[in-house]
């Protein structure tokens, strides 16, 4: 199965460069365009700082929802293809969500949390406490990111850790089975085949693995795994970014 002045330039005066008959005209001049300069300055720099103050929140308040989202899609052990499908959007949009690459729009969250068993009042709660890392993960720890009836199990190895840079699966595919065809997704893959022979499919090119290859590949481009043997497949893998 991989993307930061005030301005400081100093004028001559008008009143330097005229002719004048008495220097009081001069410091009259200057007097008033020193204070006309610190009146702009000051003008400028509380438009800076709201408007900092505002990014900022507005970036906070973005990462928050992305990470919620990835949580409570992970508790549920939905792959992003599957919230995708269910709540009627793409992959890319989830994804792009999650990563805080966009701000859902109301009804799209609204969309996203019905399948997640959630609402926005719990949503944007105080309440919401973020689920604590772990450092063993357990099998019964693990998240199916595939449906219950498919001939190809995607286990996620999830920690609850937010700021986790790696994602690890263990797959096993059944006889005569394979993923959905041409997946695609941003980011890299390694992974190493631990039992049976696989077949990845990169657009038009075909690798066969036997037990002990290892692969890696650019996720971004379509790919398929196919066990093509009467015998189960079994491969560990690592990804990024952690997202599926």
């Amino acid at each position: 199965m991989p993307e930061n002045h005030k301005p400081n330039s100093t004028t001559k005066s008008k009143a330097e460069t005229a002719v004048t008959d008495s220097d009081n005209i001069e410091n009259d001049v200057d007097s008033v365009d020193d204070k006309n300069a610190a009146d702009i300055d000051i003008e400028i720099d509380d438009i800076d700082d709201d408007e900092l103050n505002d990014s900022e929140a507005d970036e906070s308040l973005k990462e928050d929802i992305g990470k919620k989202i990835n949580q409570l899609r992970l508790a549920k052990g939905y792959s992003q293809r599957k919230l995708a499908k269910l709540s009627g959007l793409t992959n890319t949009s989830i994804s792009s969500i999650e990563r805080n690459k966009v701000s859902p729009a109301v009804n799209t969250l609204k969309a996203i949390l019905t399948v997640l068993g959630s609402d926005l009042t719990t949503f944007f709660s105080d309440e919401w406490k973020e689920p604590k890392a772990r450092v063993i993960v357990t099998p019964k720890d693990l998240l199916e990111l595939n449906e219950p009836n498919s001939r190809v199990s995607l286990k996620q190895v999830y920690n609850c850790s937010r700021t986790r840079n790696l994602g690890f699966l263990i797959e096993t595919y059944q006889p005569n089975s394979s993923t959905e065809e041409k997946i695609a997704h941003e980011g890299e893959e390694i992974g190493t085949v631990i039992e049976g022979k696989i077949i990845i499919r990169i657009e038009d090119s075909t690798y066969l693995l036997n037990q002990g290859d290892s692969y890696v590949i650019d996720t971004i481009q379509p790919h398929t795994f196919i066990n093509p043997t009467d015998s189960v497949t079994r491969i560990v893998s690592a990804h990024t970014p952690t997202t599926y």
